[in-house]
């Protein structure tokens, strides 16, 4: 199964049953149940149209179904796109937040454009994201204002047009894993080199569907199961519930940086993370395991037992306000989904804080992972000047001498 599916494609304008297709569209994708609403309307459309710039911030949207409506009557050609994702994908790589999917689809215009033959600057488009179980999606539409395009979409470009996508969404993952995979084994650490390398390869579909082979399955063999009791399952779900309710009160960005200008909202959220570790025993044993992991890295730098157990306790103190901060925005990452849901369904909220638990048991296990991964990749190369030292010393020592014993070197 594909990592992204995305579908583009066009009806003929001139039949009478293209105009009713695109009659409701508009008031669908904008309110739809699933819909990731924008901060200050009740609908979730954004885009970008000559005729309303402020779409985002426009409560009625009659008069923009109206101007699509009257684009349909008039026969003028509109695209209609769908790209979506697995749901351990969105959540990993950020999309269940709009303005990614806006960025998504605004860096592939001049693309979309030169594919369809319409000049950029006559290019619109409206569209929402629909946050639906088990695949988030984006849909959307597009037309040119000079209305003289060809309604056909060739396959191959919609093929080319699915590859850029894919390639834009997991861009991150194949550089990583090309680093991994061939530059390191060639010591090449030119960035503008790995980069070239990179287009170079993503080009070719064979080779992109081998690379994300890597992903596949990682999500039900890797995923860590949090053993809680129901009572405390509860409790959390609960206090999320209330803070659902306190974030409605709430402007701007629902993050954890952003919030801090709301103390009292702040300290909830710390409560939560705090009930969230002491519930689970598994989350205790990851956070020690990643303090000690951290504190074992300073052993190479104090030698004066004084300092190094201050630097120790230093970190601990660091590392628990990392990881409260670090448990607080997968928290609001879970209540910027549920905060555009009108109805509290009790039981759906039960499940939903149950893999919000378990995905922090994830993250937790992860991160003390790669801290001691890092521990044993420095202690390698440590050992490795240790010994150069030690051989250069030894080539001093010996560099006067009149003869060399060779018992010195065993």
């Amino acid at each position: 199964m594909s990592n992204l599916i995305f579908i583009f494609k066009s009806y003929n304008p001139n039949k009478r049953t293209t105009y009713f297709a695109h009659r409701n569209y508009t008031n669908y994708i904008a309110n739809s149940k699933y819909v990731l609403r924008n901060s200050n309307t009740s609908h979730g459309l954004f885009g970008r149209v000559k005729e309303f710039p402020n779409i985002q911030d426009e409560e009625n949207l009659q008069k923009i179904i109206n101007y699509i409506d009257e684009l349909a009557k008039n026969k003028v050609p509109i695209y209609r796109g769908y790209i979506s994702l697995r749901e351990y994908d969105a959540e990993r790589l950020g999309y269940y937040e709009q303005e990614k999917w806006k960025n998504l689809l605004e860096n592939r215009l001049p693309s979309i454009a030169k594919k369809m033959n319409i000049k950029l600057e006559d290019l619109q488009y409206l569209g929402a994201v629909h946050i639906e179980e088990g695949h988030p999606h984006f849909q959307f539409f597009l037309w040119s204002k000079s209305q003289k395009i060809n309604y056909f979409v060739k396959y191959k470009e919609i093929n080319k047009l699915k590859n850029e996508f894919t390639n834009d969404v997991f861009r991150e993952d194949l550089l990583t894993i090309y680093k991994e995979k061939d530059l390191a084994k060639k010591k090449i650490i030119s960035e503008n080199y790995i980069l070239n390398e990179l287009k170079k390869l993503i080009s070719d579909e064979k080779d992109l569907k081998e690379l994300m082979k890597y992903e596949k399955n990682f999500y039900q063999t890797r995923r860590i199961r949090a053993l809680l009791k129901d009572k405390d399952v509860k409790e959390i779900t609960d206090l999320l519930i209330d803070l659902k309710n306190e974030l409605h009160k709430t402007s701007g960005s629902i993050k954890y940086q952003y919030l801090k200008k709301y103390p009292e909202l702040i300290k909830k959220v710390d409560n939560i993370s705090i009930k969230i570790i002491n519930s689970s025993l598994q989350c205790q044993i990851e956070i020690e395991k990643y303090i000690k992991a951290k504190q074992k890295l300073i052993e190479y730098r104090y030698s004066d037992e004084e300092k190094l157990k201050n630097e120790k306790e230093r970190i601990r103190k660091e590392t628990n306000e990392e990881i409260i901060k670090l448990i607080g925005n997968q928290v609001l990452d879970l209540e910027r989904k549920w905060l555009n849901t009108s109805n509290t369904i009790y039981v759906k909220y039960n499940n939903e804080c149950i893999n919000l638990l378990d995905k922090i048991l994830t993250i937790l296990y992860y991160q003390a992972q790669n801290q001691e991964k890092k521990n044993r990749n420095f202690d390698i190369e440590y050992k490795k000047q240790l010994s150069k030292q030690a051989k250069k010393e030894l080539a001093i020592s010996k560099r006067n001498a009149s003869s060399f014993k060779w018992e010195d070197e065993i």
